[in-house]
């Protein structure tokens, strides 16, 4: 019989195995839609937390390829991207401010020196599969979600996760 943390561990095995496919197939609504449906199940061997973040990076590398999948539709030939006239910055503090042909070359991260969030240009521009899940897949663990070091860049240090291990602590 299985255990209900075994079909954790098994779904979180299955979510990493899914967005690697995903990253390299161009066949993905099927997949697209089982990651949505492991997403929506309980997963209580992780915090909380650490949920809510890999949630979201998962909804955000969505987007993104579906910005991709966009641009895989188009014709060859079409327009090329053209850079402003002050060329492109290597860093933006707003995303309103990068032009919009080239906002998939842009991550955000976070400034631990300005505590504050900004847009970098990635070395690996975010147009291409290879790379679009890689914070969700490096907050996989072996059993649980956990903080990586990919999230702690862009999110800054663990403290909200902290502090819920210590409730737990007091609370067990």
């Amino acid at each position: 019989m299985v255990t209900s943390q075994e079909r954790q561990r098994a779904n979180l095995a299955r979510m990493k195995r899914i967005m690697k496919e995903i990253e390299s197939t161009q066949n993905d609504s099927d997949l697209i839609a089982e990651l949505s449906v492991l997403l929506k199940k309980q997963y209580p061997l992780s915090l909380k937390w650490h949920m809510i973040i890999f949630k979201s990076e998962v909804e955000k590398s969505l987007r993104y390829l579906d910005d991709i999948r966009k641009e895989e539709a188009k014709i060859p030939g079409g327009r090329q991207k053209k850079e402003p006239k002050g060329g492109l910055k290597q860093v933006y503090y707003k995303s309103s401010d990068i032009p919009r042909a080239f906002k998939l070359d842009y991550c955000l991260v976070y400034d631990s020196e300005k505590n504050q969030y900004k847009w970098l240009r990635c070395s690996t521009p975010r147009n291409s599969r290879s790379k679009v899940f890689t914070i969700p897949i490096s907050m996989i663990g072996k059993y649980k979600l956990y903080w990586s070091e990919d999230a702690k860049q862009k999110w800054g240090e663990d403290s909200i996760g902290q502090r819920e291990l210590a409730e737990r602590a007091i609370n067990n």
